[in-house]
């Protein structure tokens, strides 16, 4: 059982340190960056479970995934083949 919580612990730390090092990726403001480095800081699990939760994309993410949808709407993605597949 000590290994279980101890592989949940680690999973959760990196979850955790992403989440810092992503609130200071992002040009959120700098009030708003402390503002959610004290929330994930203080509360790791829940100010985490937050940040996720309420966080915009950015305009590059955005971006890559209308790239992303607009790609597959017009075939450039192609269903892989198989035994079943004719065409």
């Amino acid at each position: 059982m000590t290994v279980l919580w101890t592989i949940i612990g680690v999973i959760l730390v990196i979850v955790w340190i992403v989440s810092i090092v992503d609130i200071l990726r992002h040009n959120l403001g700098m009030k708003q960056t402390v503002a959610w480095l004290l929330i994930v800081l203080i509360l790791p699990f829940i100010g985490t479970l937050l940040y996720w939760a309420l966080r915009r994309p950015s305009a590059e993410e955005a971006q890559r995934a209308l790239a992303s949808a607009e790609a597959m709407r017009h075939g450039g993605v192609r269903p892989p083949f198989d035994s079943t597949h004719v065409g």
